[in-house]
């Protein structure tokens, strides 16, 4: 369940607890309305009745006994009992039924008054309750005539009026469209207020997802101070640390890919100056000394400067590949016809290796430089050359192949392979397997296929042959 949602839900359920909440509080405050309803009026009609029985004993002759009470009150009290809608009964002081006014079907008064209600009488002259059943209330007090004997016991029988059910779904009826409105504004409002936050987070979260190391980012603007712009304040922070931390890093590797930069060149330069220095410190102390074979010395060290000279021209030609220089002027090149060119003459300078070349019939062409695609493909098969010196039947395998809108040049031997710990490092500059060479070759090759918006796969095993997949976009 999506967030929006539960917030949408939780609202809802508010309105449903508090309508549940509302009808709950009316229910019960109108039953206790209708019990001190009740209560009232039962003390109103119960006074009624006894001042209408004082009023009738008053009329009577004082010689009135027990025995004439169902004589002189038989009419009266179902006058009474008609005027207040109640059962009326007269007791005997013993508690024994001496008349009654029946006004409905029940059975009606009790013939004999229960033990304990007669002792509540006896020890007070108030009006007591002895007992009640479903919404019905018995009520008795004692009866006495002028000199304050007791003649007998009035009984009232008085049923509750119920709380009408139909009463309260009249009052729900007029509250309900109330309640529908509410629950609706409700629904609609927590809609938008559950929407604008979660349009907010997924601002924050699209804003993550385009975060991107060396890639400048605007910071969000919220201008609120809740929780949403405490978590935006704290995003722009930390896109700030890492923009300052991407620049710095940035910083050092441009700095240490110079320091790399100057130690190889260096050292490659380093190389073939020696062998010309000790030439020419040689060559002097030859000239100082006189030496009859000072000629041959001059010619001697003079092919030396020239084929370390052609040693730095090599190296200065493997660094401006490595920069990829003259790739800016991109052309129609055949790759089958580079691969042709390439495979015969190492085929010339190394016939004992079993050469196989598939290239199927087709259009080869891609944009490039016939020059830097020469000088990749050389790299790949000269180290296949390396790779199978040590192989009783060495077997060197380069294919074309074609997939949709990709070009793939493959390049597979059987020789001693690279070991998969190695694997990831053949790339780097100064990396190489080799007793001799700048250990530039691989990576200059990967520069020349990036510059051609192609990629460069490498698979190996131990002592089972390497192969490398070079992929270009068809021409």
């Amino acid at each position: 369940m999506g967030f929006q949602t539960r917030i949408l839900l939780s609202m809802l359920l508010v309105i449903v607890l508090a309508l549940a909440g509302t009808m709950y509080v009316a229910w019960d405050f109108a039953g206790d309305q209708e019990e001190a309803y009740n209560a009232r009026r039962l003390i109103r009609k119960e006074a009624s009745v006894e001042r209408s029985l004082n009023y009738t004993l008053d009329r009577l002759p004082d010689s009135l006994r027990t025995e004439d009470i169902p004589n002189a009150f038989s009419d009266r009290i179902c006058e009474l009992a008609d005027i207040h809608g109640m059962d009326i009964a007269l007791y005997r002081p013993n508690g024994r039924l001496l008349t009654q006014s029946t006004r409905t079907d029940d059975v009606g008064a009790s013939l004999e008054l229960p033990v304990n209600v007669l002792a509540e009488l006896d020890a007070s002259d108030q009006r007591i309750q002895g007992g009640s059943e479903d919404g019905v209330v018995n009520v008795y007090w004692n009866v006495k005539d002028g000199e304050g004997e007791a003649l007998g016991i009035v009984g009232v029988r008085y049923e509750k009026r119920a709380l009408e059910a139909g009463d309260f779904k009249a009052f729900w009826s007029q509250l309900a469209p109330l309640y529908i409105v509410l629950f609706l504004g409700g629904a609609i409002l927590a809609a938008i207020l559950s929407n604008g936050l979660v349009r907010n987070l997924r601002l924050i979260r699209d804003r993550m997802r385009e975060l991107e190391p060396g890639v400048q980012q605007t910071p969000i603007e919220y201008s609120r101070t809740d929780a949403i712009g405490e978590l935006v304040d704290q995003y722009n922070a930390l896109l700030e640390q890492l923009q300052a931390a991407v620049q710095e890093l940035a910083k050092r590797e441009r700095e240490g890919a110079w320091r790399m930069m100057a130690m190889q060149v260096a050292h490659e330069i380093k190389n073939p100056l020696t062998p010309i220095k000790l030439g020419a410190q040689q060559l002097e102390r030859a000239w100082a000394d006189e030496k009859g074979d000072f000629d041959e010395r001059l010619r001697r060290y003079t092919r030396v400067v020239v084929e370390q000279i052609d040693i730095l021209a090599e190296i200065a030609q493997d660094f401006s590949m490595l920069a990829a220089v003259g790739l800016e002027r991109l052309e129609d090149v055949a790759l089958d016809a580079v691969v042709h060119e390439v495979v015969e003459l190492f085929k010339q300078s190394h016939p004992e290796r079993n050469w196989k070349v598939e290239v199927p019939e087709g259009d080869w062409t891609l944009q490039g430089s016939k020059q830097h695609l020469t000088r990749a493909l050389n790299n790949l098969i000269s180290n296949a050359v390396d790779a199978t010196d040590a192989c009783v039947q060495p077997r060197i395998l380069i294919r074309l192949q074609r997939e949709e809108s990709t070009m793939h040049l493959i390049v597979h031997d059987n020789g001693i392979g690279i070991a998969p710990d190695r694997l990831d490092a053949i790339f780097q500059p100064r990396f190489t397997l080799k007793k001799h060479g700048t250990g530039l070759g691989l990576t200059i090759t990967q520069s020349i296929v990036h510059q051609l918006q192609g990629t460069v796969s490498v698979s190996s095993e131990h002592d089972k042959g390497t192969t490398f997949k070079l992929s270009f976009p068809a021409g």
